[in-house]
């Protein structure tokens, strides 16, 4: 008998997204803090340098919940919801100069909230046959 998971391939979905946009956080704050050509010191409040830690914990916090979610812990849940939200507030930032990477961004954080708040909190095996 074949045993079904439900969410859990919504679960893993979100993750996935999740730590692919926490690497893009921690890559988009490395070049912030390193003041690369790459960004433009021209944002909508707040130093380049503050936004670029920002981006950098953060994006470190999403892959480490991340892992977490593909390895079952709930807490983790929580977590990617609550960063994936302020991450897609943060992107406001950079929406003056990087229109298209910022709503793409802020695309994916909605797919990861909707991911985990639908199937998130779902671990248990649940029998077809029943």
């Amino acid at each position: 008998m074949e045993r079904d998971v439900r969410g859990y391939g919504w679960i893993t979905f979100a993750a996935v997204l999740l730590a692919l946009v926490g690497v893009f956080n921690v890559v988009d704050g490395l070049a912030a803090v390193a003041k690369d050509n790459y960004v433009v010191d021209d944002l909508l409040f707040g130093s380049l340098d503050a936004w670029g830690w920002f981006f950098i914990v953060w994006g470190v916090l999403q892959v480490v919940a991340a892992f977490a979610l593909l390895n079952g812990a709930l807490w983790a849940s929580l977590v990617g919801i609550t960063t994936a939200f302020f991450n897609a507030i943060a992107q406001l930032a950079w929406l003056r100069h990087f229109p298209v990477w910022s709503t793409i961004i802020i695309a994916v954080d909605v797919l990861v909230i909707y991911g985990l708040t639908v199937y998130g909190g779902r671990r248990e095996v649940v029998d077809p046959l029943r």
